[in-house]
């Protein structure tokens, strides 16, 4: 129902994620990734109940909860794009894209 292409920062690894509904309740996904922790993660963590997920505060969701476990970087998009794609499937929220660019890097 949706594909979501997620390119991160300094690491430059790129990730795709396509989703579904299995039923009215779970959305399933397969993730491909360049990076090993994020492909780690999805080996564990194919679906999701999306009226849990989208009732809770952000560190109690499923998502980040199993993305803790896997992925090493604080700052990685791809946590956050699962739960975009959480709210397209719900139908809740439309598809928009999303960003982060810095506009000015200074390093003292």
């Amino acid at each position: 129902m949706s594909l979501c292409w997620i390119k991160a920062g300094w690491c430059g690894h790129e990730t795709s994620i396509d989703t579904g509904k299995r039923n009215m309740a779970t959305m399933v996904f397969t993730i491909e990734s360049t990076c090993p922790h994020v492909r780690r993660m999805h080996s564990r963590f194919k679906e999701i109940n999306i009226g849990e997920e989208l009732t809770r505060k952000i560190a109690e969701t499923k998502t980040f909860k199993v993305a803790s476990k896997y992925i090493p970087c604080i700052g990685c998009p791809v946590p956050s794009a699962i739960l975009k794609c959480v709210e397209a499937v719900s139908g809740s929220y439309q598809e928009a894209d999303s960003m982060i660019k810095f506009l000015h890097f200074y390093l003292d």
